[in-house]
């Protein structure tokens, strides 16, 4: 072994035993508390600084850090209240709704003024119970044609976020659905056998895969019930009450939730 990497194995091996040492002995530096004030610690942006001076820097910087943090929860939560009352505040409008046309344009005004959705849609594969909601373009009723082109939206049962294909953002949006780029798809019932609610947005980055969709889960409940009022909901779509006389046989009709 050359003398250089003797030396150079001397000097490793006796950092290590100083650290180990000062490990050891957490109170070394207090019984040499001159020794603080004289030692110098390299700052990484290159001057050196004292060993108290170093270690306010790194506390500070932990603090800052620590802070931002805090800021940023404290953000998230406030954003995440208001969403709530925002959510609570849609239910109310759409449970003093009469009938079906005025629970959509409530529907869609507040998606666009107080959720800030570009483009909202509601496609409903019901009947309605009211003969002339059936020429609203929302109602498709039972049309096998839609069923199958958004089945891969329908067949998730759960929010589905991202890039919309361009042939189901046009059975979505209608003429609109050129114009979006991103959307939020929330099937109505399960496997969304009552309808899909879509949200659009122009920013292709608003709504993406894997985002949080707690909220869009809580709206897409609010709509179901909603609208089912409006439906005659096969007996296995109804509500329990409904499906019960469905059951009785008292007809057809007995599938419709009554307004209240």
């Amino acid at each position: 072994m050359s003398a250089a990497s003797a030396d150079g194995a001397g000097v490793s091996g006796l950092e290590q035993i100083v650290a180990d040492y000062l490990r050891q002995h957490p109170d070394f530096f207090m019984r040499h508390g001159d020794l603080v004030g004289e030692m110098e610690v390299l700052h990484p942006c290159g001057r050196a600084v004292s060993l108290i001076e170093y270690q306010v820097t790194v506390l500070r910087d932990q603090s800052h850090q620590l802070r931002r943090r805090l800021q940023d929860l404290l953000v998230t939560a406030r954003e995440n209240e208001q969403l709530s009352e925002r959510v609570h505040e849609l239910t109310l409008e759409l449970v003093a709704c009469r009938t079906l046309p005025e629970a959509l344009q409530t529907l869609y005004r507040a998606l666009r003024s107080s959720f800030g959705a570009d483009h909202a849609a509601v496609r409903l594969f019901a009947a309605p119970v009211e003969g002339a909601d059936a020429g609203l373009p929302e109602v498709l009723g039972p049309d096998e044609r839609s069923r199958r082109l958004l089945a891969p939206i329908l067949g998730m049962g759960t929010p589905l976020c991202g890039r919309v294909p361009a042939e189901q953002a046009r059975a979505l949006f209608g003429e609109a659905g050129d114009r979006v780029r991103s959307a939020a798809l929330l099937p109505l019932g399960g496997a969304g056998r009552t309808g899909v609610l879509a949200i659009g947005s122009s920013d292709e980055a608003r709504y993406q895969p894997g985002m949080a969709t707690t909220f869009l889960r809580q709206l897409a409940d609010v709509a179901r019930e909603v609208m089912q009022r409006f439906l005659l909901l096969p007996a296995d779509q109804a509500p329990a009450g409904e499906a019960g006389q469905a059951e009785e046989g008292t007809g057809p009709e007995a599938s419709a939730v009554p307004l209240p």
